[in-house]
């Protein structure tokens, strides 16, 4: 490790190099002098690159969704500088499910309603038209999102770390970090490679946010980091106008997507509880989701083309926590987003960055009825 004189030093520390870290980076670096932090080689290594990438906003919970909603603006049209193409392919979303879930299926169509109007109730014949591969007992009803989208991921990650270097923020690769202690009103932050001082810590380690947390002396949120599988397989189908599909059964969950080439991105939507690690997947859960999506549909999967997992990491309420800690000064976590980092990212920076910065949570966030009492750590 360095000495301390040769520490390079910011307003706000960022750690993590995810989609939460790079939009903090870039909406805080709008007012103050920002150090990102990521300990692997690349950004994004970990869950960020590994998404489903769905836009919607049907799903998440109440803060979730919301937060969703308010990052569609920029999602939708972008700062042309940020970006080389669009952030959102429409493709659309239906729920399905046999009998027993037709209650939950209507009553998450009437909530979804709140926020998106479009969202509505599909019989029979509308969804064997979307899905002509679904099997007649999963599709006596469905909820349609017309709106729901493919995220560009890469596309969005590299914008947020292009605006935040356009602001001036530096971005530190191959920094593991090791210590976190306050000392004379600054957060001293040691790496295996470097001493780094900055006014405020931001906390957006995903996975090992807890491990983070504690290392400033902080009290855990409770993070609970969940691997979910996914793979990709070939069809014989015209997938092309295909929406994405989620299938609710007694046998659990599972959700397939259509990709180039009659290819289909497929999961058992899985949530496995994991230490932070770089997740791998495991046979027996690819299985497990080829036997769903076998069950539910026509398509008679056999054998996958490429396979993958990655971590989602949820608190007790499964809501983002995104504020000020309680106990450790001028540390401000930002975890928990589980699977809907991506899509609620672009407000998530902004709330993050009113807190960092002491101004009032965004207009059109408080409009959705949020407060900075919704997403902080002890609520």
């Amino acid at each position: 490790m360095k000495d301390e004189a040769d520490a390079g030093e910011a307003d706000v520390i960022v750690i993590g190099g995810g989609i939460a870290g790079v939009s903090a980076a870039y909406q805080v670096s709008k007012e103050r002098r920002v150090l990102l932090l990521e300990r692997e080689s690349q950004l994004a290594h970990h869950t960020t690159g590994r998404s489903a990438a769905l836009y919607l906003v049907s799903e998440g919970g109440a803060v979730a969704q919301r937060l969703a909603l308010a990052s569609h603006g920029f999602f939708s049209s972008p700062p042309p500088e940020l970006v080389d193409a669009p952030i959102l392919e429409t493709r659309g979303v239906v729920m399905v499910g046999p009998e027993p879930w037709q209650g939950r299926i209507r009553q998450m169509a009437k909530d979804g309603q709140e926020l998106d109007p479009t969202i509505r109730l599909l019989d029979e014949t509308e969804i064997m038209k979307l899905v002509p591969v679904l099997r007649p007992e999963f599709a006596a009803i469905g909820m349609y999102e017309p709106g729901a989208a493919v995220v560009d991921v890469m596309g969005l990650h590299q914008a947020f770390v292009r605006g935040a270097r356009a602001n001036g923020a530096r971005v530190e690769r191959y920094q593991d970090v090791t210590s976190i202690e306050w000392r004379k009103d600054r957060w001293h932050v040691g790496t295996d490679r470097a001493n780094w001082i900055g006014g405020v810590v931001v906390n957006a380690a995903g996975a090992w946010g807890d491990v983070i947390g504690r290392l400033a002396g902080a009290r855990p949120v409770d993070l609970t980091p969940m691997r979910r599988t996914a793979f990709t397989v070939s069809v014989d189908a015209d997938t092309s106008g295909w929406p994405f599909v989620h299938i609710d059964s007694d046998d659990g969950p599972c959700y397939f997507k259509p990709e180039a080439g009659n290819q289909l991105m497929c999961s058992p939507a899985d949530e496995i509880v994991s230490q932070p690690c770089d997740a791998r997947p495991e046979e027996l859960d690819i299985a497990i989701g080829i036997e769903r999506i076998n069950n539910a549909t026509t398509l008679g999967i056999r054998g996958i083309r490429t396979s993958w997992a990655g971590l989602r990491s949820f608190v007790p309420d499964r809501s983002p926590v995104l504020g000020w800690d309680d106990q450790a000064p001028n540390f401000c976590w930002m975890v928990g987003q589980g699977g809907f980092g991506i899509t609620t990212s672009e407000a998530s920076g902004r709330a993050v960055a009113s807190v960092v910065t002491g101004v009032p949570l965004p207009t059109d966030l408080s409009r959705l009825g949020l407060t900075k009492e919704h997403l902080a750590p002890r609520r």
